[in-house]
């Protein structure tokens, strides 16, 4: 009787040492599972981080390319003696500098014009060399008001560096500045002018509507009328227009 029992204690104790050794395999096999999962996870991330530091890198070395040329297209502009003209997407304004200070400058107000529109100008205004520099090809004159105030011509002449008695005494209503790649900044002011030739308008009109499908785009701007004499008067013929793209 005392050898049966102390054989069934003996098996139990067997059995008991069985299932901890069970338990602690069971155990041991989760625990290396966890690992396995939490290595290949992070071996993921790692992956992950490492291809989006690479992508990070790409973006900020493409963008540090574009700046340097652009400050390089700026430089070269600073050493002459002559003003030139800012399309500042950063700040949204209309520049005019010279040797890079600002001397004139206005918000810009997009009459009609909307995003899709600004930055399709700003693709075809870099073209297919990532060009920043372009000269104004020539501006045109819709209509305008007989006459400016001397107050307005000193101010003007003050800033674009020009003689007040040199300059003609309209005040612009609605002109065009032009540059190649069928580029136009249309600027349309409070005022109610006199066209300056009615059958020369349509001409323009109806031209630039036939070569609109063909790759010409225009923005509009709204600037006030003393503000766009001033403008008006700088941008002549071969004026460097410089285009500072967003951030």
């Amino acid at each position: 009787m005392i050898k049966s029992r102390s054989a069934r204690q003996s098996i139990s104790s067997d059995l008991l040492i069985i299932r901890v050794s069970l338990w602690r395999l069971a155990i041991l096999n989760s625990a290396l599972a966890v690992c396995v999962t939490i290595l290949s996870c992070g071996q993921g991330q790692s992956e992950r981080t490492e291809q989006a530091d690479k992508n990070h890198g790409e973006w900020n070395r493409f963008h540090a390319e574009n700046e340097y040329k652009l400050i390089q297209a700026e430089l070269k502009l600073t050493k002459a003696d002559q003003p030139y003209m800012v399309l500042d997407l950063r700040e949204n304004k209309l520049k005019l500098k010279l040797k890079g200070a600002v001397v004139w400058s206005y918000p810009m107000d997009f009459a009609s014009t909307d995003s899709d529109e600004v930055k399709e100008f700003m693709k075809r205004f870099r073209g297919n060399e990532g060009i920043f520099a372009r000269p104004v090809a020539d501006k045109y004159l819709f209509a305008a008001e007989d006459r400016t105030p001397d107050s307005v011509l000193a101010i003007v002449g003050e800033a674009i560096r020009v003689d007040p008695e040199l300059l003609q005494r309209d005040l612009p209503e609605r002109f065009q500045l032009l540059w190649g790649n069928g580029l136009i900044l249309e600027i349309r002011t409070d005022i109610s002018g006199k066209p300056i030739s009615k059958l020369q308008n349509a001409i323009v009109q109806i031209k630039q509507a036939l070569s609109m499908p063909f790759g010409e785009t225009i923005i509009v701007l709204k600037i006030e009328s003393s503000e766009a004499l001033t403008l008006y008067r700088a941008a002549n013929r071969g004026m460097v227009t410089l285009i500072y793209p967003p951030m």
